[in-house]
């Protein structure tokens, strides 16, 4: 392989004695973009630290252009020509996009920093990849999916030979993904060595050429993304197909109703809705970001005002006009950004599941009992199957996946009547969103109700009984049964209508 820039072999990395490698092999060439696929903790993101310098290996060598290297620390990395995007954001909110930018490798001239050198050299990426951001927007002022872009920056002005993207869509709109994949393809037409991290199967197979799957810390093959489809994808990863991953429908209908909204009504100018959520079900909630579907499922939770309506839950008005409200009347959210919502990060795991159903382990009315809250801990890291060294573990320690568990562990610690899932498998892999869709279907049957938004239309259908497709802040049509189809919801998300089929509500 003439154009092969990076070899690393039998690479391993323990961690606390935990085995994050096993003897992994992994290459990569000059003009193509090489997708790393595998379950959370699989491993990804821990030979790309290795290769980025934020970690050492405890075996196996690296080689960078024929010779052997060793990378002590990410500058060294950077030195050698490899730049890396973490899935972190790592700006200083209070800096421009232009000092951001240039943080830590600043230009000089006679001692100064060279300022002009340094807004020309930005100003000339910024063209040739096509991003149009004005340098001087304090970043605290840009979306998360602007700053996203930012982080590629920083690394595109370094001009490294090996670029490394570590779940950079995650945080993304589609426009800014199309972006950022016009910038790929730029680098691969340079001749530069692309590797790419991401969960979203149509991302993979839309922008690689080679897709490498670890499996629990160990290398599984190597295969060119042409000769690769989904259901071979996931079977190589988890072990299982497509049509494995979300769990039969009880096909029993319930008469006993759970939650039902009567004229409901979100926004001033939206339409009232009436729902009726029966034991069993799960509710999908489609449509394209920004038309009303975070607004709808955080005002049941207590966080968004409402027009108008009411709730009943099992038969009993609920008032849900605060967060605190809303728990007590048993409903739950799992939150759409696990790390800015739903975890203290920095706390320990017992810490975090803990903290929403404190006031159920009181003892006389002053102390939490212990016992109870080890217990508590224990359930749920049995029943959710954590991966977790321990309670005292941090939070931020945990793979995604690993996170979002804890984060449903603490909605379900407080029992609840209600559970409502904002974007509940975003950046996690396709094994853990197994484990979530056969968790979210227990629940239903056990007599909860789940309402679940998510922009992944695959799993909205694959999941739901029944679909309500939002457009403009409404609920324009219901879907169920057959119903529930890629294009029947698509016309409806597009503000078109459909042709056939579905309850659709007049505007």
């Amino acid at each position: 392989m003439s154009d092969c820039i990076l070899k690393m072999e039998h690479i391993t990395k323990r961690f606390s004695g935990v085995t994050a490698l096993d003897d992994v092999s992994f290459s990569c060439e000059k003009g193509k973009i090489h997708i790393l696929a595998g379950e959370n903790g699989a491993g990804k993101s821990t030979i790309l630290k290795i290769l980025a310098g934020v970690y050492l290996p405890d075996g196996g060598t690296i080689t960078l252009r024929g010779e052997q290297v060793r990378f002590h620390s990410p500058t060294d990395s950077q030195k050698a020509g490899i730049g890396m995007v973490f899935q972190e954001l790592t700006q200083i909110n209070e800096l421009t996009i232009f000092e951001n930018v240039f943080l830590s490798t600043e230009r000089t001239r006679g001692g100064l920093i060279n300022r002009k050198e340094q807004l020309e050299i930005l100003e000339r990426y910024m063209e040739q990849y096509g991003l149009k951001m004005d340098p001087s927007t304090i970043v605290d002022r840009l979306s998360v999916g602007q700053k996203q872009l930012v982080e590629i920056l920083k690394v595109l002005v370094r001009d490294p030979e090996i670029v490394i993207l570590d779940e950079p869509t995650s945080a993304l709109a589609a426009d800014e993904v199309q972006i950022l994949f016009r910038i790929m393809q730029k680098l691969k037409e340079e001749g530069k060595a692309v590797i790419f991290i991401s969960h979203r199967m149509e991302e993979m197979f839309e922008i690689g050429d080679l897709v490498t799957v670890f499996k629990d810390g160990k290398y599984i093959d190597t295969t060119p993304v042409s000769e690769m489809d989904t259901d071979l994808l996931i079977s190589k990863m988890v072990g299982r197909t497509l049509q494995d991953i979300f769990p039969p429908h009880n096909s029993a209908e319930s008469e006993e109703v759970i939650l039902e909204l009567k004229g409901y009504q979100v926004f001033p100018d939206s339409e009232p809705v009436d729902l009726r959520v029966h034991k069993g079900e799960v509710i999908g909630i489609a449509g394209l970001t920004g038309h009303g579907q975070t607004e709808f499922i955080n005002s049941l939770a207590g966080l968004h005002h409402t027009a108008g309506g009411t709730v009943e839950i099992r038969g009993k008005e609920a008032r849900l006009k605060n967060s605190s409200q809303a728990v007590k009347s048993g409903v739950a959210l799992v939150p759409g950004d696990r790390k800015q919502e739903g975890l203290m990060l920095i706390q320990s795991i017992r810490m975090n599941m803990a903290v929403g159903s404190m006031g159920m382990r009181k003892k006389y009315g002053l102390f939490i009992d212990q016992k109870a809250e080890r217990g508590m801990v224990e359930e749920y890291q049995n029943r959710l199957k954590i991966k977790m060294a321990g309670a005292a573990q941090e939070a931020s320690e945990l793979s995604g996946g690993n996170q979002q568990k804890v984060v449903l562990a603490k909605e379900l610690a407080i029992r609840p009547r209600v559970i409502l899932f904002n974007e509940p498998t975003k950046g996690i892999d396709v094994g853990s969103k197994r484990e979530f869709y056969y968790i979210m279907r227990d629940l239903a049957e056990q007599g909860v109700a789940v309402l679940l938004y998510s922009s992944d239309l695959m799993e909205v259908m694959g999941m739901s009984d029944q679909v309500l497709v939002m457009y403009e802040n409404n609920v324009v049509a219901r879907l169920s049964g057959d119903e529930i189809e890629e294009e029947q919801i698509m016309r409806h998300i597009m503000g078109v209508g459909a042709e056939k089929g579905g309850e659709t509500y007049e505007r």
